[in-house]
């Protein structure tokens, strides 16, 4: 899969200017834009989660039992910890957006100091 929305403008600007990325951070800015790939499936996959335990908590019906109240404690974990999720990678969206957003900064500075040298050099 592959990022969506900003992010994925993000992504999309940085690799067709990966001649300008900084030596040092190449690493850590192509690790960056593979974990910013893998995170729609990711949400995908919590969202799922999400749906499926809601529905089962929806049809739960109270009768009292320690079965059932046991049942609703599972469910209710399930949800939660599917939200949480969910806000977690909202949280490594955002802070993937900004790490890469400076480096995109970075990289588009390489990229006209470069031509501004060029000009330069051959004198126009």
């Amino acid at each position: 899969m592959s990022c969506v929305g900003e992010l994925a403008d993000c992504c999309a600007r940085l690799r067709t200017l990966r001649k300008w990325w900084r030596p040092e951070e190449v690493d850590v800015i192509a690790a960056c834009i593979e974990e910013a790939e893998q995170l729609p499936e990711r949400e995908a996959t919590e969202r799922e989660a999400l749906r499926v335990a809601e529905d089962e908590l929806r049809e739960l019906v109270p009768n009292g039992t320690d079965a059932t109240q046991s049942r609703w404690r599972e469910l209710q974990r399930r949800v939660t910890a599917a939200r949480k999720s969910l806000n977690d990678l909202a949280v490594a969206s955002s802070a993937l957006y900004a790490a890469l957003g400076v480096e995109l900064w970075w990289a588009r500075t390489n990229h006209w100091r470069e031509g501004v040298e060029n000009a330069n050099a051959h004198g126009r």
